[in-house]
């Protein structure tokens, strides 16, 4: 009986080998996913940071609003409300891009509390040096401020970064072709998942060390060059 137990806990996996067109295609999109959020994510910490760290006190009311709103919220009920909520006023959005606009909303939030600990982190002299050459607001900020803030809060921004690609698994929830939902279709075919979720690990594990990296380099060359 032993023998039969042993045998039959095996793990088999030729399920994972003759489904590997379709992991291949959802590993795929799932970076995809994860490039696209990255990008949206920097744009709305950006954007929000400094609209966090303005004079003006309805753009600092504005900026806070949403960064309270959006990380102080689970991202599976954003990625729910995208998808499902809003066709109650008649918008239909793909899985994907539903998907993806809620974690770049979740994310973004987190980012927007990174960038402005930077921003306010800069030393005040850059500011008065900044003023005293002559440039205009916008221009302080994205040659001076903005480069020093990113260095400073890169660590953070990183680790950010990061959940963004393990939350993308979320979204199978709602249907998309991601590795994750393409696997648990697998799995509910072939009745068989231990071998799934550990491919599913191993894809996401190497995929972390390999942003973590690219972090980290990142982060020494900025140190380097001091820009």
């Amino acid at each position: 009986m032993n023998v039969e137990l042993l045998a039959a806990a095996r793990l088999d996996f030729s399920i994972v080998s003759d489904s590997a067109a379709d992991l291949v295609w959802g590993g795929l999109w799932t970076l995809e996913i994860t490039l696209t959020g990255i990008a949206g994510v920097l744009i709305v910490g950006i954007v929000g940071a400094a609209m966090r760290t303005s004079k003006s006190a309805l753009a600092r009311g504005l900026a806070t609003a949403f960064a309270e709103f959006f990380r102080n919220t689970p991202p599976l009920v954003w990625i729910y409300f995208f998808f499902f909520a809003l066709l109650g006023v008649g918008i239909k959005l793909p899985a994907v891009v539903a998907g993806t606009l809620a974690l770049v909303f979740y994310q973004g939030a987190i980012a927007i509390e990174i960038l402005r600990a930077g921003i306010e982190a800069v030393p005040s002299g850059q500011f008065e040096a900044a003023s005293a050459l002559g440039l205009p607001p916008f221009e302080q900020f994205r040659s001076i401020v903005l480069p020093q803030a990113f260095r400073i809060s890169l660590p953070a921004l990183g680790n950010n970064l990061i959940s963004l690609l393990k939350n993308t698994s979320l979204i199978s929830a709602i249907g998309t072709i991601e590795i994750t939902g393409i696997a648990q279709d697998i799995i509910a075919i072939k009745l068989s998942s231990a071998e799934l979720y550990l491919t599913l690990g191993a894809f996401y594990l190497v995929c972390v060390l390999i942003l973590s990296t690219i972090v980290r380099y990142t982060e020494r060359r900025l140190a380097r060059y001091g820009s």
